[in-house]
């Protein structure tokens, strides 16, 4: 389950992006892998998420090079966050 913040200052998708970088930094979701779904994350958020939340999340890991979409596939990570990344 993934717990976010609502009253946090961190907008909610930061939040998100945080939890899911860490998921990588840990090896949870290792290189080459695919991340949970926007369906999967919005289940395990509790349904607390809107889908353009979850969708935001994604893209600042894009940004950052850790992931990238594959057409018709999902989301696949890529590289390993660096430790300057938080």
């Amino acid at each position: 389950m993934i717990s976010l913040d609502r009253d946090a200052m961190t907008p909610m998708y930061v939040q998100l992006a945080n939890v899911l970088r860490d998921r990588i930094r840990r090896g949870e979701i290792p290189v080459g892998r695919r991340l949970p779904s926007q369906s999967e994350l919005e289940e395990e958020t509790g349904g607390t998420v809107s889908r353009r939340t979850i969708k935001s999340a994604i893209e600042v890991l894009v940004d950052e090079g850790l992931v990238q979409g594959v057409q018709g596939k999902g989301v696949f990570v890529i590289a390993l966050p660096s430790k300057s990344t938080d």
